[in-house]
């Protein structure tokens, strides 16, 4: 409710355990309609091979994949 009063309609997923918690946080934000963005440069999971396997067969079916760059390029 917090974010919806203050007119969030994005959010920006990055952290540790891609296997778990990016993974649950984009499905959960997705469900409640919010536009999800993962910089797969500022996530990681373990072992890394399989990190990048969620990141592509699961996140990306969820949210927009794209890099740290790329965002602060785009709020410029």
């Amino acid at each position: 409710m917090w974010l919806r009063n203050m007119g969030v309609t994005s959010v920006i997923a990055t952290g540790v355990s891609v296997n778990v918690g990016i993974v649950g946080m984009c499905i959960e934000a997705s469900n409640l309609g919010y536009r999800v963005v993962v910089p797969t440069d500022a996530v990681c999971g373990i072992p890394a091979a399989y990190a990048n396997d969620v990141l592509r067969n699961t996140i990306s079916m969820l949210a927009s994949l794209t890099t740290v760059d790329a965002i602060i390029d785009a709020w410029a």
